[in-house]
């Protein structure tokens, strides 16, 4: 009796299948390769945002350098074949897409340089690759997407990657104290047309790539994400630091929607030595 009850249960899923075979294949063909049409420009929310929400990425995603930003991959692949692999600075200003360092500044950062795929100290490895939080402007900057999700008179942003996220106000308060410092930033935006401009202080001073680029604990942040149409956003954060930088600076970062992106939750374990670190340590040195 189990045997037959299962038998026809079988065949009507055949029969349901055959049926709707020729539906899906004549609608569904191709559903995943064609973009989603949205409205543009976007719809209002209640309290007059925008609306914005949704994943986004870097377009493409890198940190191993803000003026060189291959992407993690591509640093491995350069130096295992030695070929020298260039792409467009994120830095858009200075023209010369270089970061301002003063003359100190500048050492340490070609020292951490000098080091960062052959570390000897726990201090040579990228914060990042040692599952410690990166903060911003860098998030902007790497592979793992983000989601925006707006609420009444806020903004919030969520990284699966670490486990960050910003909860931005759209109002007045009263700023923290500036002895508190904080990964993320102490953050209050405004929306200008399409951007939602954010005005950070309060930042914890950290790693911006890789091979050492870095801001200090009395960075100041001017960040602009202009929404330019239903899937495309540029990111902008322009620096000023006068500990470590001769003047500020601004670096860009595009970013697209990621329509079809799942929100996976990510785990690190403290102690991670990172695959292109670990995968090269024994090999001699190029000549």
């Amino acid at each position: 009796m189990r045997t037959g009850r299962m038998m026809v249960t079988i065949g009507v899923g055949v029969v349901f299948l055959s049926a709707t075979a020729p539906a899906v294949g004549q609608e569904g063909q191709g559903a995943e390769s064609r973009p989603v049409s949205r409205p543009w420009p976007p719809a209002r929310m209640a309290d007059g945002q925008p609306d914005v929400q949704g994943i986004w990425a870097a377009a493409p995603g890198g940190s191993v350098s803000l003026s060189n930003p291959i992407s993690g991959g591509a640093d491995l692949e350069r130096r295992i074949s030695g070929r020298e692999l260039r792409v467009p600075s994120r830095i858009i200003d200075p023209p010369d897409g270089l970061v301002p360092y003063q003359p100190w500044a500048a050492a340490l950062q070609k020292q951490q340089e000098s080091v960062y795929d052959r570390p000897t100290r726990p201090e040579h490895i990228d914060p990042q690759h040692r599952c410690l939080l990166s903060g911003v402007p860098r998030l902007y900057t790497s592979v793992p997407p983000h989601r925006i999700i707006q609420l009444p008179g806020a903004v919030l942003i969520i990284w699966d990657e670490y486990h960050a996220y910003r909860y931005i106000p759209l109002d007045n308060r009263p700023p923290v104290a500036s002895y508190v410092k904080l990964w993320m930033g102490h953050s209050r935006g405004r929306w200008e047309g399409n951007t939602l401009v954010i005005d950070t202080t309060n930042i914890r001073g950290t790693r911006l790539s890789f091979t050492g680029d870095f801001l200090s604990d009395n960075a100041h942040l001017i960040e602009r994400l202009t929404f330019v149409d239903a899937d495309t956003m540029n990111y902008e954060a322009t620096i000023e630091d006068p500990t470590v930088f001769t003047r500020p600076w601004t670096m860009r970062v595009a970013h697209k929607r990621r329509p079809y992106e799942e929100a996976w939750e990510s785990a690190c374990m403290e102690g991670n030595m990172p695959p292109d670190t670990w995968l090269l340590k024994d090999e001699p040195p190029r000549q």
